[in-house]
């Protein structure tokens, strides 16, 4: 027994890695009180280790300035640090066709959720599609998740077709009492939010990829009955190293429970972009249009508009970007804005 405990101590038996992210930010518009200044944005340290051949740790912790939640708007201090851990996974392979994740991970609702986490290097644009921003950035899906996910391939040849199951906490329904949307320790019900992903890669078209997802979770605002999230989503996306179309579609349906009412937010994003050399000039259009009295996010309305922009690879591991973005919001003025971004890695 003497002989167990420096055996369980033995660091060496797993491989610690961490790598880097950043961006800082100029941005500026003609949006009555919004004022141009300079920005930091995540600081993002991505952490991964090989616990064993089987075993796998995943971690995603960021640093950022701003509050913790917009929605906790008293006392906010918006210049502030805050750290956040955005992914926490121990991960379990199986083999190609099951694996097997615990912790808390991107939820599998359409592409973009799960092609590009918590840095905005690896992302075309300077920031992500209002359809998929972060919940304590105002957005409208649950991009996180605490529980249980299963993935893997599916013998179905040169169709390449891949699945996402997942089981998790679901997401805080936005009670003005709470802080964190994000459910990452305690379930404000006993119900749980499940989603199922299906996609496929076929080989006959390289860089093609289609799918659609369903997730399903029971909400308990503050005042409301409860309500019934039905999120439907599909995608097809192609990219090659020189050309990217993404294009996505989302349909959220919330019901509450013992009303005939329904209240359906529709919304899409088409984002093209094409390289030349090390500029990578793009366009993108978003869309998003949510009932006056949606009663889980009545702040959102109608939200679109387009957004031009151009990335210059400045090494390997340096892009600048410029994006202009014009908005146009229901009950509200339209506006422009100008952002520009220096985002690297290291």
């Amino acid at each position: 027994m003497e002989h167990l405990e420096p055996e369980r101590m033995d660091m060496s038996k797993t491989l610690l890695r961490i790598r880097g992210f950043g961006d800082i930010n100029f941005h500026g518009s003609n949006r009555s009180g919004d004022n141009n200044s300079f920005a930091l944005g995540q600081l993002n340290l991505f952490v991964t280790s090989d616990i064993s051949e089987k075993f796998k740790f995943l971690g995603e912790i960021v640093f950022e300035s701003g509050p913790d939640n917009i929605y906790n708007v008293p006392g906010a201090k918006r210049n502030e640090f805050g750290v956040d851990v955005e992914r926490f996974l121990v991960q379990y392979s199986y083999n190609d066709y099951f694996n097997l994740a615990a912790g808390r991970y991107h939820t599998a609702i359409g592409f973009y959720n799960t092609a590009y986490h918590h840095s905005t290097w690896f992302q075309t644009t300077t920031g992500r599609p209002l359809l998929f921003e972060f919940e304590d950035s105002g957005g409208i899906l649950p991009i996180h998740n605490v529980g249980l996910s299963a993935s893997g391939r599916i013998p179905s040849g040169g169709l390449g077709l891949h699945y996402v199951a997942e089981i998790g906490n679901g997401r805080e329904s936005r009670s003005p009492l709470t802080d964190e949307p994000v459910q990452n320790e305690v379930d404000e019900n006993n119900y749980k939010a499940v989603n199922f992903a299906l996609f496929a890669r076929p080989e006959s078209i390289r860089g093609l990829q289609i799918g659609f997802s369903g997730y399903h979770d029971k909400l308990m605002p503050i005042s409301f009955p409860r309500i019934d999230e039905t999120i439907l989503a599909a995608h097809a996306v192609y990219m090659v190293p020189k050309f990217e179309w993404l294009n996505e579609v989302v349909l959220i349906r919330h019901a509450p429970v013992g009303t005939s009412q329904v209240f359906n937010t529709p919304a899409f994003y088409t984002q093209i972009a094409k390289r030349f050399g090390s500029y990578q000039p793009y366009f993108r259009y978003q869309y998003i249009n949510a009932s006056d009295h949606e009663p889980i996010f009545p702040d959102v309305g109608r939200m679109d508009g387009p957004s031009f922009g151009l990335r210059y690879d400045a090494s390997e591991s340096v892009a600048l970007k410029a994006q202009y973005d014009y908005n146009m919001a229901r009950h509200q003025q339209s506006y422009s804005g100008l952002n520009l971004q220096l985002g690297f890695t290291f």
